[in-house]
Order: structure tokens, then sequence, then C-alpha cells
């Protein structure tokens, strides 16, 4: 063999050889790790963000962007991850990771900057420019903020009326703001948003305004931190906006604020009220015209407050109230927005039951507060208002019952003696011609003209108002000093039944009367339900008699209403139970009666029959709890009862009935 073919040969072997190893080595070249980054502009502005895209290709590990934080915010960061299949050079699948991650970066100063590498599982990526200029002023401006208040110098927790305006020319996809914040600051914010449009700097943008309302904590210096405008907007302002358009990230900020706050004034009360306007207003649900006794009234009372929080507001005072039985519920507190900022309002209801006659006094009500205007302490007050108080609903009932059944008796009377006069007349006129008997406004001589008249003569011929009457010819025959008329003499026969029958009729009215008063009288003193008689209605002697029947069983009436289950039988049971224990200075409610007692549950158990009696918003379990403490109410009164009671013997208005009764020859029961 020569030794050129043998060369020959060695070439094309070994050219062989690396065709195969070629061949062998395309999939490790498919699999070669990389990364890459990816910058979303060259050229942004101080307060814009740009993007840095970072694409791991065949890496497995954790991205590192420590690099960044020299001359960047990372304002936001995501990623995602892929698995790939490509075909290699001998058409075979390989499989490849592909990670992408997606930072938000914000430039600290303007410049040119070189964006370092990050790495990913130790392989870095390429380096990267960017150009950072300044934030544009004027027209040039496509997204601005602007933050302003109504006053720099206010009052210590006195309202700050601050107003934050959005300036945008161009559209934006999504963003945010921030509320107002700093160090001893609470913020509220009030109403809604307001869009305007405005022109600024020769271009027109479209306006975003928002309320809010600040109360500084402490005096002094007080700063107000930059409000924040977050905003994604379109990357390239020419193109269309659509779904899965690039965006771009802006940042604006107001400039911050500093407030010099007032401290408050050395003079006036412990509540401090800063406010610009302050009312107390009142209403009542019920005719105040026609106030009566045990009838409740209710009263509402309105305290109105601009420019401070609901929190701010003092609590309405509950005055007492001579007379007067007074619960009032809990305050109902609210906030309202007008154009001067907030409104906070307070309400509280009362009812007031009078518990005697006659004129009621409600004393005034006075809030001192600050007008944040004028710098003075002024005072809001509601006057004093006068009501007068009728009697009870069921005192007038008895007492128009009373008349009606007099006026009956009256009419009866007066029928039956229309109904006697012309039997009179009759009789009169069949007597002799020669007689002429004048009972109409005359008098006792013109019966006999020769008989003098006498003071008796004239006293009955007096009664007598202007009609013939059988009861005034009576009146005029039985007068002692009187003449006798033959004609009279002879028809005295003939008038007996008509008299005996007036007579009867007279004593029958009289009867029923009677009976009809008795049984009203023994009515009102029924033990369940009923009204104990008026101090003055049962004479000294009837009230004694009672008064000893009831110290045998004294809380026999309590005890039964307490087994009715009847809470308003109960109170009318406890009331009449306490007169008989104080004659002399009866309890008028229910409050007083408690007070005499001593304490312990029978004082629990009248507050509870209280709220359930009087409450506006009665409770279930009051209720409940009244209904099992009611069986021991009887024996709790018994052993909280304050000494000192005042017995029937030793009722001064009883020891003056018996002393007369014995003068007038009665014996002493």
């Amino acid at each position: 063999m020569k030794p050129g073919n043998t060369n020959s040969t060695l070439t094309v072997g070994q050219l062989i050889f690396l065709v195969l190893a070629l061949w062998l080595s395309q999939p490790l070249l498919a699999q070669q790790a990389s990364v890459r980054g990816e910058l979303s502009a060259s050229t942004i502005t101080r307060d814009e963000s740009v993007t840095l895209t970072v694409t791991a290709v065949g890496v497995d590990g954790e991205l590192d962007s420590s690099a960044l934080d020299k001359d960047f915010d990372v304002v936001g960061q995501s990623s995602s991850r892929q698995i790939r299949t490509v075909v290699n050079g001998s058409n075979q699948p390989v499989t490849v990771s592909l990670v992408t991650w997606t930072l938000e970066l914000l430039p600290r100063d303007v410049g040119v900057f070189t964006v370092p590498a990050v790495t990913v599982g130790g392989v870095s990526s390429q380096l990267l420019s960017l150009t950072v200029n300044e934030i544009p002023t004027g027209g040039r401006r496509d997204v601005f903020v602007e933050a302003s208040v109504d006053s720099r110098s206010p009052w210590v927790q006195s309202q700050v009326l601050m107003t934050v305006r959005v300036f945008q020319a161009i559209e934006i996809v999504e963003g945010g703001l921030s509320d107002p914040a700093g160090a001893d600051i609470q913020v509220q914010r009030i109403g809604k948003d307001s869009y305007s449009t405005e022109i600024r700097d020769g271009r027109e943008y479209r306006v975003t305004e928002r309320r809010f309302a600040l109360f500084p904590q402490k005096s002094g210096t007080v700063a107000i931190d930059p409000v924040v405008l977050s905003v994604s907007v379109p990357s390239d302002d020419k193109s269309s906006l659509g779904f899965f358009s690039p965006t771009r990230k802006l940042t604006r900020q107001s400039d911050a604020i500093t407030l010099d706050v007032q401290a408050r004034p050395s003079s006036g009360t412990a509540w401090w009220l800063p406010a610009s306007a302050v009312q107390i207003d009142n209403d009542w649900s019920d005719d105040v015209g026609n106030a009566a006794v045990d009838q409740p009234l209710t009263r509402t009372i309105t305290l109105r407050a601009a420019g401070v929080l609901d929190a701010q507001l003092p609590d309405i005072r509950i005055p007492a109230i001579e007379g007067v039985s007074l619960y009032a519920e809990e305050p109902t507190r609210a906030m309202g927005v007008n154009e001067r900022g907030l409104v906070a309002e307070q309400t509280i209801k009362w009812a007031l039951i009078p518990q005697r006659e006659g004129e009621l006094v409600l004393p005034e009500l006075s809030i001192e507060w600050f007008n944040t205007d004028t710098g003075t302490i002024e005072t809001a007050v509601l006057p004093e208002e006068r009501i007068q108080v009728g009697p009870s609903l069921a005192t007038t009932a008895q007492a128009t019952a009373a008349v009606g059944a007099d006026s009956a008796g009256s009419d009866t009377l007066a029928r039956n003696d229309t109904a006697g006069a012309p039997e009179a007349v009759a009789d009169t006129a069949a007597g002799p011609a020669s007689t002429d008997v004048a009972i109409a406004g005359g008098s006792a001589a013109s019966l006999n003209p020769g008989a003098s008249p006498t003071p008796t003569a004239d006293g009955a011929a007096a009664l007598v108002t202007g009609s013939d009457s059988a009861v005034a010819t009576m009146a005029v025959d039985q007068m002692p000093g009187s003449a006798s008329v033959p004609g009279q003499q002879a028809n005295a026969g003939e008038l007996r039944p008509w008299r005996l029958a007036t007579l009867l009729l007279l004593g029958l009215w009289v009867l029923s009367v009677g009976l009809f008063w008795w049984w009203r009288r023994r009515w009102l003193r029924g033990p369940v339900g009923g009204r104990d008689a008026e101090p003055g209605a049962l004479s000294a002697i009837g009230q004694g008699v009672r008064k000893t029947r009831q110290k045998l069983a004294p809380l026999a009436d309590v005890e039964a209403c307490c087994k009715a289950d009847d809470p308003a039988a109960l109170r009318t049971a406890l009331m009449a139970w306490a007169a008989r224990q104080w004659p002399r200075q009866p309890p008028l409610t229910l409050t007083d009666l408690a007070q005499r007692l001593n304490d312990g549950p029978a004082r629990e158990s009248l507050a509870l029959l209280d709220a359930v009696l009087y409450s506006r918003t009665p409770t279930p379990e009051n209720r409940e709890q009244l209904m099992r403490r009611m069986q021991q109410l009887p024996a709790e009164l018994s052993t909280a009862l304050v000494d000192g009671r005042d017995d029937v013997a030793d009722d001064p208005a009883y020891q003056d009935a018996v002393s007369a009764r014995h003068r007038n020859g009665l014996p002493a029961l």
C-alpha cells in the first residue's frame, strides 16, 4: 500500500467520526441553559415605571434581583412557568423548561442607568441601558394629582376639609388613590367622587375630585403625608386600547402639607366640642295640650353639630322633674354630610308620665360648644317649657258619670212636677168664685187680704218660680201664719190622693239615687282592677272601718293582682296599698314607693314593673322576669316595708270625725 493512499484513508475516517459526533451532540445543544432580560422602554420619566422581563430556558433555580436595589424600587413582581417540547436535529422531541419573571421597576433618580444583570441558578442575564428624564410639567403631563386643605391653622380636634383632585389627559386602564395619612390624624372620607373637566396649561383634563375630613388629635405641627396615585396606562398613547394591550405604570403624588394646630383655650367646660354650628331641637309625638295624669308623653330631643364626629357629641343630661316619672331610651347617633363637611346627630326619646295635676315645668337644656369660625365659646339652649296637666282620664270619666246620674234624677223630678200641675189648677178653679188664690209670683198675704204677712209666709212664697205647682200649693197650705180659704178646705179631701202619689214618687226617686250612689262607691272599692275612692268621697268613719278591715289582710289586693298576671292592675293595687301605709304623704309613682322601702328584692321588682309598664321598647325578657317575680312580691313588700306606718287610730282625720260623731250622739265604731 502506498503511503499516500494510507493518509487519504485516515482523513476520510476522521471526517466520518466528526460527523457522527456532531449528530450525537444535537440534544445537548438544544437543552443548553440561558437567561435573558428585556426592558419595556428605553426612556422613561422619574415617576414612571418600566417593566423588566427575565426569561430563563433550561435553568432550574430562583431569581436573584438584589443587584437592582441600588438604583430602582421593585414595586411589582410576577412569574410564570412553562414546559415546551422542541425537535432536535435528528427529528426527535426534546422537553425544555421555560420560566419568565416580570418586574416593575421605579427609578430613584434621573440620568442614564445601566440595568445590572440578574441571575437564575447561577446563570446571569445581559446588561441593559435605561434613560430616566425629569417629571414633565405643564401641558406635557398626562396624569397628575393635587391636594389642598381649607385651613392650615385649625383648632385641635376640629374638622379640616381636604380635597384631592386627579387630572388625566389619557385613558387609565386601572389605578388606585391612597387616603391621606399622618401621625395623630383621624381621617373620614366624605361623600362620593365628583367628576368634571378643566383646562390646565392649554390642555384639557378630566378631573376626579374626592373629599376627606381630617381631625388633628394634638396641637402643634402636624404633617400630612403626600397622597399617592398609581395607575396603569397604555404603553403607546396612539395605539388603541385592547384587553391584551401592553401597559405602563405611572406613579404620581401630591405635595406634602403641614398644619399648625392651635391648642384648646383654657376657659370653658370639661367637654370640648369644636364645631361650626350646634343646634338643639324638641319634638312631641303626643298632644301636650291634652296632658293628663298617668298618661305618658313622648318627648324627642335632637342635638346636631356641624364639623364633628358623632363620638364627639356630649350625652344629653336627663333632668329630674318633680311630679313626673321619666323613662329615657338609649340615645341613637348618626352621621351626615353637607357642603361644609360632616354633620353629627344624637337623638334621645323620653317617656314622661305626669303624676299630679297642675303646671309641669321642664327645665331648659344647654350645651356649651366652641365656635371654630369665630374662635369663641357659645351655648346652645333648649328653652324651658311649661305644660298644663289635667286630671286623670279615669277621674274625669267618674265625674262625668256622676253628673249624668244627677241630671237624670233632676229630669225625673221635673216631669213629676209638670204632670201634677194640671190637677192643681183644676182643683183651684173648682173653689168659690169670690176666692182669688195667687200662687205665681205672689205672697202669703194674697191668700187672705186681711191677714198680715209674716216672715215664714214670705219665705215660702219666695220658693215659687213662676208656675202653678202642687208642691208650692202644699207648702203654702201648711204655713202656720196663713189664713184658711173655705174653698181650699172643701177641696182638701180631693187633693190628698194626688199629694200622696207625688210624695211616693219623690221617695222612690230619692231611694233609687241613694242605691245608685251606694253601688258606685262599693264598686270603686273593688279589690282587683278597681280604684280607691277619692279621699273626700267617703266619710272618715267609713274610711276608718275600711282601713281596719284592710289591716287584717293588707296585701290581699296585691296578691290577687300578682296571681292574675296583670301589671296595670298590680300598679293600681300597689298605689292603693302605699296610700294606706303613708296616708299623709302617699307616694305618687312606683319609683317613689321603691325609695321608701329597704334595699332588697322588693325595689328590684318595682323597678322591673315600672320598665314593663312605661318602656317604649319593652322586651319579652323583662315581661318573663316580672311574671316569675310577681309571686314573691307580697312577701318582699312585707319584709322591705319601712317602720313608722300611720295607723288608723293615729289618723287625725279619723279622730276628728269620731269626735264629731260623739257630739252628734252617735256611738264610736
